[in-house]
């Protein structure tokens, strides 16, 4: 299986390619945008929109493995996905799901920075095969200010909340598997995760 692990030049992949190196018979490429064709892409955690968008929107294959590979997003990789985000309301994102990420905040005056950082609980409100294994209610790790508000969505799997506000976690489209916590650094769980989407 080959595994094409994107590394924006912000992002810290080093937790996501350790998760990685302990799955069987996986060879991992990091941006080896030479290859028409992979199994399984992983669009990390942290970095900035702009600095994001600007390194995926200069790769020519991009949106054809998009298209046509299993997507994992964790983070700003599920940020990516959407048509903005409040982080620069000026850069364009992919505009796969036609919203906007929002700031997580519960101040209704001030513009206030609110990270979210640290062990968060998940709500699953739909079953999938990547969440085998997965109870309804578990733990991860969580590293972000912006989220997809939770509306009721149909591609929403699970939810959380923060600052009394309830954030999409587990966005599922098609052959797009989005998470806002981090699972390579989720213990048991977002091991498990990772090794079902390897699995898909």
């Amino acid at each position: 299986m080959k595994v094409l692990l994107i590394d924006y030049g912000t992002s810290n992949i080093n937790s996501i390619y350790n998760s990685l190196k302990k799955m069987k018979k996986i060879q991992i490429f990091i941006n080896n945008f030479k290859i028409k064709k992979y199994d399984k892409i992983i669009f990390p955690g942290q970095g900035h929109i702009k600095s994001s968008m600007d390194f995926i929107l200069n790769k020519e294959n991009i949106f054809e493995y998009i298209k046509n590979t299993h997507i994992l997003g964790i983070c700003i990789g599920y940020h990516i996905f959407f048509n903005k985000s409040e982080e620069d309301i000026f850069s364009n994102c992919l505009g796969v799901f036609k919203e906007n990420i929002s700031l997580l905040t519960n101040n209704c005056c001030f513009n206030t920075y609110s990270p979210n950082i640290g062990w968060n609980n998940v709500e699953v409100i739909k079953n999938h095969k990547i969440l085998s294994k997965i109870p309804g209610f578990f733990l991860q790790y969580f590293m972000h200010s912006y989220s997809s508000i939770f509306k009721k969505q149909n591609y929403v799997y699970a939810i959380s909340k923060f600052n009394n506000k309830i954030f999409n976690s587990i966005i599922i489209e098609e052959n797009k598997f989005l998470f806002q916590f981090h699972p390579e650094k989720g213990g048991y769980y977002g091991y498990q995760i990772i090794e079902n989407f390897l699995k898909l």
